[in-house]
Formats: structure tokens, C-alpha cells, sequence
């Protein structure tokens, strides 16, 4: 359930090259009904000038402590400030926020597709699904972008991919998914990245008739749905539609979302 908190941080760290790892003890937050997937809307500790939450991935969670993990990537004002914010500082948080990822019983053997910063929210799918088969396929830029990789232990095959071949295989994370569907099928595909990557798991995903759920990562203002800033748009029986991805997204099927 959607709840207005007041957070403080508990750590904050960097993960990689302009990546980091928040840890924010969260009082009343509904983590027993929280959907992998879903997010978190942040304040600004500190910047008041900052008016607008920005929206981070929720990559782990822990209900006893009502706390949740999340990791972000630096990309502007807003983010740096965040980056530089410390241990008992207090925000602003509502969370968690969106519709996450849904697995049906049926959906026994699970392939996770993460690129960058959209690797994040997936561990999130193997804790609270624990009677999946997963395997996972990670891109990154290089190495010194690399981070989460311990979170997918549970996995039964981890394959990794970088630009410049400094981690993995060389080559994008859809290539090695492509290699991997050649011997082995999944009952379903979950996947979160940047929209280039997502464009080529379409093609592989519609080659391969598969199911496919993806997190979509966009500029978000309100996190509510009233500004409408954050709306993509989906096929309908009706022809083309929008949708606003902070309340009916950020999850969508595939075969629905105008990548």
C-alpha cells in the first residue's frame, strides 16, 4: 500500500562508477504487500530548493527492520545531492510506489535480463519468489561499472556482458540471451533497461514467442499520476494509448509498451 513515510538513512555507499547504494529505515512502510518491481519516491535531505522526489529502485528489503535498499545512478542535480547525503539525515519517501512485476504458478522457470542501472530492482523477483528456477543475464558498461552481482547467487547460471569486454563477454546482454535461448526456454522473461536494450529484447523475445514483462525507466515529477510527465505509450484494442508509468507501470508486457 502507498504510503507517505518520513526515512532515515541508515548507510549510503558507492557501488560503482556513479552508482550507489542507499539504505533508508523506513517506519510504517508496507513491505509485506510490496510487489518486486515497485519503486521509491525520494526527497532531497537537506535541499529544499529540490522540489520534485526522484524515483529509485528498490533492490532489497527487509520487513522486520522496515527497512529497504535502494541504488540509484547519478545522473543530475538531484541525484548528486542525494549521493552526498549521510548516515541519520531524514527525507521525505513514498513507497513503495507502481505496479510491479507478476509471475504467474505456471512461470516455474524465470530468465532475468538487467542492464546498468535496470539491474537493480531484480534481485527483488528471487526474494520473493523463492520456488523459481532463475538465471540471469546482466549487462554493463565495464568493469568499473559492474555491481549487484553477489545478489543473483541464488540464480542457477549468472551470464555477464560489457561494452569493452573488461567483464563477461564482449557484446550487449541481448547476445547472450539470444546464445542462451538456443538450448534453453523460459516460461517467462522479466527484465528492466535502458530503451535501447529493451528494443532488441522485443526482437528476441517475438523471435522466440516469449512471455515478457519489462520495468520501464522514465523522468517521473508528481509520482502519483496527476502531472502526467512520466506517460508511454501501449497498444490497445483500440489503437494507441498512454499510460502513466508511476502508477500503471513502471511494469508493462512487452508486446503492450511503444519502445
Amino acid at each position: 500500500m502507498l504510503k507517505n513515510l518520513r526515512a532515515t538513512i541508515v548507510s549510503s555507499e558507492k557501488a560503482a562508477e556513479g552508482i550507489y547504494r542507499m539504505v533508508l529505515k523506513c517506519p510504517g512502510i508496507d513491505i509485506r504487500h510490496l510487489i518486486p518491481g515497485q519503486f521509491a519516491h525520494v526527497g532531497i535531505p537537506g535541499h529544499a530548493e529540490l522540489l520534485m522526489k526522484r524515483p529509485l529502485s528498490i533492490n532489497d528489503y527487509d520487513e522486520e527492520r522496515e527497512t529497504i535498499t535502494l541504488i540509484y545512478q547519478v545522473k543530475g542535480r538531484g541525484t548528486r545531492a542525494l549521493s552526498s547525503a549521510s548516515p541519520g539525515e531524514t527525507m521525505d519517501v513514498i513507497a513503495p510506489v507502481g505496479r510491479g512485476f507478476h509471475l504467474a504458478a505456471s512461470d516455474k522457470k524465470v530468465f532475468l535480463v538487467g542492464g546498468g542501472v535496470g539491474i537493480a530492482p531484480l534481485p527483488t523477483v528471487i526474494k520473493r519468489w523463492t520456488d523459481r528456477q532463475y538465471e540471469a543475464f546482466l549487462g554493463y558498461r565495464g568493469l568499473p561499472y559492474a555491481y549487484c552481482q553477489d545478489d543473483f547467487g541464488p540464480c542457477d547460471n549468472v551470464y555477464v556482458a560489457s561494452n569493452d569486454g573488461s567483464i563477461g563477454e564482449t557484446g550487449v546482454v541481448t547476445e547472450l540471451l539470444e546464445k542462451r535461448l538456443a538450448v534453453c526456454r523460459p516460461d517467462i522473461v522479466l527484465a528492466c533497461g535502458p530503451i535501447p536494450m529493451l528494443k532488441a529484447l522485443k526482437k528476441v523475445v517475438d523471435a522466440y514467442g516469449l512471455s515478457c514483462q519489462v520495468s520501464m525507466e522514465q523522468r517521473m515529477c508528481c509520482g502519483f499520476g496527476a502531472c502526467a510527465t512520466c506517460v508511454c505509450g501501449v497498444h490497445t484494442a483500440d489503437g494507441l494509448d498512454y499510460k502513466r508509468v508511476c502508477v500503471e507501470g513502471p511494469v508493462f508486457d512487452i508486446r503492450e509498451v511503444v519502445l
